[in-house]
């Protein structure tokens, strides 16, 4: 297959929600947990509510952000390389690493 033919992966994709855009990121995904619900993309079943990452949806990428202490330090920072290049304004100064 020719380079130009794979297909794309969309790591950080916008979504539009009337008036409000908001971005997922597809390096974390979201279970049914009200916390800690936020995992990353190497983890395939949540521990505690069994949610599978195949049926669950993509983070926010902004919830990544508030909640990057907790969360794959690499992960983090290969999102927050993505986002400089896509839309600055969704990284929070001063991430706690």
């Amino acid at each position: 297959m020719c380079p130009d033919q794979r297909p794309r992966i969309e790591l950080v994709e916008p979504h539009q929600l009337g008036r409000d855009v908001f971005f997922t990121t597809r390096l974390f995904w979201d279970c049914a947990c009200e916390r800690y619900y936020i995992h990353p993309c190497t983890e395939q079943i949540c521990p505690v509510c069994k949610a599978d990452r195949e049926d669950a949806p993509d983070a926010r990428v902004e919830e990544v952000f508030r909640y990057s202490a907790d969360l794959d330090r690499r992960l983090v920072e290969a999102l927050t390389a993505l986002c400089e290049v896509v839309c600055p304004d969704l990284i929070i100064g001063d991430l706690p690493f």
